[in-house]
């Protein structure tokens, strides 16, 4: 997944978001990051403009390496797949990745590449996590927006219309269906 930030302006709001790598000692350190709709204003055609998330990061120091430990915490706000009353969506995320040092660009090219490590230059002082904070929080976006309102104790759900569809539903299974030639062609290629 790819990301783009809008200016250079609002890369000096994402290097918060940065671990600084440059004479780090071995071993783990911790780093709290609080990330708000301003966080995701700053990434281009984001998929979440309003989102308030907790993320925890322990970057263990080994020799030439980091491995980041991620565990993020939160909720976006959107439409209800089925009410579409605004929502607060929520996701956990628990994710590793390793972060290699000393390496050029053209001996990550001929290096066999992992899936979840990152090369950066020995170099580097900073290492900006703003990318994959962004990635792992839309990677954890379910299918459908929507949660659990039948047991919130103030839902904001639209319980009218919910009504509606299981009327239909209701009316639907009762057999009105049945009288449908289409459902018994169907249901006759099922049978087979």
């Amino acid at each position: 997944m790819r990301f783009d930030l809008k200016s250079s302006f609002n890369m000096k709001y994402l290097d918060q978001y940065s671990i600084p790598v440059k004479g780090m000692n071995l071993g783990i350190h911790e780093y709290f990051y609080d990330i708000d709709s301003e966080f995701f204003s700053h990434i281009e055609n984001s998929l979440i403009s309003e989102g308030k998330y907790v993320a925890k990061v322990n970057c263990e120091k080994k020799e030439n390496m980091f491995v980041l430990d991620f565990e993020i915490k939160g909720t976006y706000s959107a439409p209800c797949d089925r009410c579409l009353v605004q929502i607060d969506v929520p996701s956990v995320i628990d994710y590793s990745v390793f972060v290699k040092e000393g390496m050029t660009g053209d001996e990550i090219i001929s290096e066999d590449l992992e899936e979840d490590v990152i090369y950066i230059d020995e170099k580097e002082s900073r290492f900006n996590i703003s990318g994959l904070l962004y990635q792992l929080i839309v990677l954890s976006m379910p299918l459908s927006n929507r949660y659990d309102c039948e047991n919130d104790p103030e839902p904001k759900c639209d319980f009218a219309l919910l009504s509606k569809f299981e009327n239909e539903a209701e009316e639907n299974s009762e057999g009105n269906n049945s009288k449908n030639p289409i459902w018994d062609s169907l249901r006759d290629i099922i049978k087979n």
